[in-house]
């Protein structure tokens, strides 16, 4: 079918099928009686035509109909054959009358095609305006056969020919709006029999804007009524969050985890969005049936979902005055998540939670922490696989009543338990031991599989950074009390390596202190504040809470564990941090190694002083060997203390984190350590 045609003639207002067909009534003046002639003998000079304008007036009615006839026969839906026999100017206007007959059959064929609801409206809005043309064609009609009953006693050659009369011509002018009406139906028509739902809507939407005021009001009108089951979609999402949508026509879709609460359940559509919704307007639509839904299937909240659709329920029509829809749908969304956060809070203790999780997985309940650690640290020394999670668990209550965490409200202190990791030979209970905090619905859409993974991977390091400091902190309180002490009868033989040792001690305790201060503060604290400040946020809806949640865990493992992103690489910052982990629990265990050593050393002298008074200042020769590996072994512990530090140093200064770059010069006030490998970056650089 052709294209609407831009240049139109123009038209008024009324319906395109209340053409006027009433006959102009002529004056008897003199003018009119000289015209009359004048047709005469044109009449009279006429040549012959076969079939007769008459005939072919006699059959049009039908043809207009899209039934055949015996002068204009269809030869299919999209042709009809004309007579050979007449003029070209006859088969000109022929071409004109027969046209609208094509495109009548064409769309009839169109409205009985199967489709969905909104595909269905369409077709019945073409329908109602087919038979609104059929009105029209019979009136034609009418007209027809009251001209052809008025001109049986016309002579032959006469007939056709007076000026008032019915002729094909004027068929052709009485059918011109209808004409362009069924073009643009046929046009639409076309454009819409592969699409469906809002696609569908969004072609009829286009021609609301064409130029042709005539075209835009008549697409406008069409959509009030095509648009019909879209808004009985949007009623019902947003009052109930419910969907029955059985041909998949609405924006809105359930997901492939339909059996999920929220993440996956229903998602967007986009190919189905009407472009006369803002993405605005959308994003809130989506998120009040979804919020519905989870109120009702996860919050227990049905009798409330049901009081919503009662109270805010009304009917929504396209084009209804600027900001109706767009208000009533606002009201909805800001009552509906507003419930919700309310639920989440009141109901079901969000706040309390997630306090919780930072509390005792993130290490914030220190008084808890420190207690914990004192209390497990001669169990976890022992083999993973002596250790029985009910004595974990003990312990943890025992924690649990001598801290502050024994304040926190019941449904918290139900969740937290000690449980222990996946055992692999020769591993202890240091390596294995972890706390856990079981999150239940509905807030297990917040604190995911993925959330949960991420506080687990947060504990586990800084458990064991608190670890490390603890054994450090136990290893230092030894070597200052014992120089008061036993270790000062042997200084002669130890005193350089103790002083070697507590200055290493030393480092590696300011060490972990800055790093512990850094990842408990300046990282932890601060995402923490960021994270109060979005959830106090008025209109909070759940998909940004569990958007602003993912955040904060996405700050804290990648600034905290230094960009863990990169954790399976060697020269990765956690990997280096792990390395200076391990050489601290090392040296710890020298440092045991040395203080034994010294031990025994004074219990010998002690021995030699009882048995010979006058002192012997014999030693054996096994002794000297341990001595000298102890030394020899806290010197390269030491020095490869040094030089991870200051790979991890230089590293760290070339991050594009601030915190992180802060870190190092934390870690490096004073520039004891010498970056050597920044310096060498820093040469390459100048040369390249």
């Amino acid at each position: 079918m052709s294209e609407v045609e831009l240049n139109l003639s123009p038209r008024g207002s009324q319906s395109p099928w209340a053409s006027d067909l009433a006959l102009d009534s002529l004056t008897t003046s003199l003018s009119a009686v000289i015209l009359q002639t004048k047709a005469d003998v044109l009449a009279l000079n006429k040549p012959p035509t076969e079939p007769s304008e008459t005939k072919l007036l006699s059959d049009v009615s039908f043809t207009l109909q899209g039934l055949n006839s015996s002068t204009l026969p269809f030869v299919n839906s999209g042709a009809i054959s004309l007579p050979n026999t007449l003029p070209l100017p006859m088969i000109s206007v022929l071409h004109s009358l027969v046209e609208p007959a094509l495109l009548y059959k064409n769309l009839t064929i169109f409205v009985e095609s199967p489709s969905g609801l909104i595909g269905q409206a369409f077709r019945s809005a073409i329908e109602r305006e087919l038979r609104g043309y059929l009105s029209l064609i019979s009136k034609i009609d009418e007209e027809i056969r009251k001209e052809l009953q008025a001109q049986k006693d016309v002579p032959e050659w006469k007939r056709g020919w007076s000026l008032g009369g019915v002729t094909l011509k004027k068929c052709v002018y009485w059918l011109r709006d209808p004409t362009i009406i069924l073009r643009l139906m046929t046009d639409m028509a076309d454009k819409c029999k592969d699409k469906n739902g809002g696609q569908l809507l969004n072609v009829l939407h286009s021609y609301t804007s064409h130029g042709d005021p005539f075209i835009s009001d008549f697409a406008s009108r069409l959509l009030k009524d095509v648009s019909r089951p879209f808004y009985e979609f949007l009623q019902q999402w947003i009052y109930t969050g419910d969907i029955r949508d059985p041909y998949m026509e609405y924006f809105v879709q359930k997901g492939d985890q339909s059996d999920a609460v929220w993440d996956g359940r229903y998602v967007l559509k986009e190919s189905q969005i009407p472009t006369f919704i803002s993405d605005e307007l959308v994003k809130k639509i989506f998120q009040t049936g979804k919020s519905l839904d989870f109120i009702r299937m996860g919050c227990g909240g049905g009798d409330w979902v049901d009081q919503h659709g009662t109270e805010l329920s009304c009917t929504f029509h396209y084009g209804e005055a600027d900001g109706e829809i767009e208000a009533a749908i606002d009201t909805a969304y800001r009552k509906t998540v507003t419930h919700l956060m309310f639920l989440l809070t009141t109901k079901f203790k969000l706040k309390e939670h997630i306090q919780a999780l930072k509390n005792y997985l993130l290490l914030g309940q220190g008084d808890f922490v420190a207690m914990l650690m004192e209390l497990l640290a001669p169990s976890l020394e022992r083999p993973a696989n002596t250790l029985y999670r009910h004595n974990l668990t003990s312990i943890l209550e025992t924690a649990i009543r001598g801290s502050n965490a024994q304040y926190s409200i019941p449904e918290v202190l139900r969740n937290l338990d000690a449980r222990m990791l996946e055992l692999s030979h020769g591993e202890i209970g240091w390596d294995v031991f972890t706390l856990e905090y079981k999150v239940e619905a509905p807030l297990d859409v917040i604190v995911n599989a993925y959330a949960t993974r991420q506080y687990l991977k947060i504990f586990n390091f800084l458990w064991r950074l608190k670890r490390v400091g603890f054994v450090l902190d136990v290893a230092w309180r030894r070597s200052i009390t014992g120089a008061r002490g036993i270790l000062s009868y042997v200084k002669d033989a130890v005193d350089s390596d103790w002083k070697m040792a507590r200055a290493c001690c030393s480092e590696m305790i300011h060490f972990i202190c800055q790093l512990e201060y850094y990842i408990l503060y300046e990282v932890i604290e601060s995402s923490w504040s960021e994270l109060q400040d979005e959830l106090n946020k008025p209109d909070l809806t759940l998909d940004h809470l569990i958007e602003v949640h993912t955040k904060y865990l996405g700050n804290i493992t990648h600034k905290g564990l230094l960009g863990s992103a990169r954790a399976g690489k060697e020269d990765s910052l956690i990997h280096q941090l792990h390395e200076i982990l391990k050489v601290m629990l090392s040296f710890t265990d020298a440092i045991d190694a040395l203080y034994n050593f010294s031990v025994e050393e004074y219990t010998m002298r002690q021995t030699a002083d009882s048995n010979a008074p006058g002192g012997s200042d014999a030693t054996p020769a096994i002794e000297t060997t341990l001595h000298t590996s102890i030394s020899t072994r806290i010197k390269s512990l030491k020095a490869n203390f040094h030089s991870l530090v200051e790979k991890l140093l230089a590293d760290l200064a070339h991050q594009s984190d601030t915190e992180m770059r802060f870190l190092g010069v934390r870690l490096n006030f004073n520039e004891y350590y010498v970056v050597q490998r920044h310096k060498k970056m820093t040469a390459d650089a100048a040369r390249t």
